[in-house]
């Protein structure tokens, strides 16, 4: 580990920017992509998607990436040294925990959903890696002398990436599917519309289509 970075963590943003936001982008929404794929047996079909998913995550990637141009070689210290790291890891993680828990209890989801592979990526691992890369890339970038276009391009990804999250919850989509672990797959088809984003879903089959007046 080098003096100011978390280990495992810290190595993504010491490469440059182009490996801190492929990192980034690797994490979300790369890891969701090759998970949904493999885990749970479906494509991330963009229309079906947040559009924090779709098209927020990989502007945050770029935002790591350019927080990180900003900062170059330098070494965090203060708000953004080691100690402040650990502590926003631990912070993301309790708020991704804690959302985790208030989307289940006022039916934004169901349990079989709440589990499902891409959830438990998004609210354990998305949350604390994203959230210290973006802390430290972004924090500390906009905390160094001139550069004022590549901080204006850092928050305006920022920005938007948030104004993606406001959106999506107002518009509910499936997320997740509902998943089996017993047996290592989403629950068969079709799924009863038993949460916010299950009815989200039905409403856009065929079938709830062809019921419309």
């Amino acid at each position: 580990m080098s003096a100011g970075y978390l280990p495992v963590l810290g190595p993504a943003l010491r490469q440059g920017p182009w490996v801190a936001g492929l990192c980034a982008f690797a994490v979300t929404p790369g890891s969701l992509i090759v998970i949904a794929r493999t885990l749970e047996r479906r494509w991330l079909v963009p229309r079906e998607q947040f559009t924090a998913v779709t098209y927020g995550d990989p502007l945050l990637a770029v935002a790591v990436g350019v927080g990180a141009w900003l900062y170059g070689p330098r070494t965090p210290h203060g708000l953004t040294g080691p100690g402040a790291g650990v502590a926003v890891v631990v912070i993301t993680l309790v708020f991704g925990m804690a959302q985790w828990r208030a989307e289940l209890r006022r039916g934004y989801y169901t349990r079989a959903q709440a589990v499902a592979p891409t959830k438990i990526w998004h609210q354990l691992i998305i949350y604390p890696v994203i959230g210290y890369w973006m802390w430290t890339a972004g924090l500390g970038g906009l905390s160094v002398p001139g550069g004022w276009v590549k901080k204006a391009l850092l928050l305006a990804l920022v920005g938007i990436w948030a104004a993606t999250n406001v959106y999506d919850r107002g518009h509910p989509k499936l997320g997740h599917p509902p998943f089996d672990w017993r047996h290592g797959r989403p629950q068969p088809r079709p799924w009863a519309a038993e949460s916010q984003t299950l009815q989200a879903a039905w409403s856009q089959t065929p079938q709830a289509a062809g019921k419309r007046p």
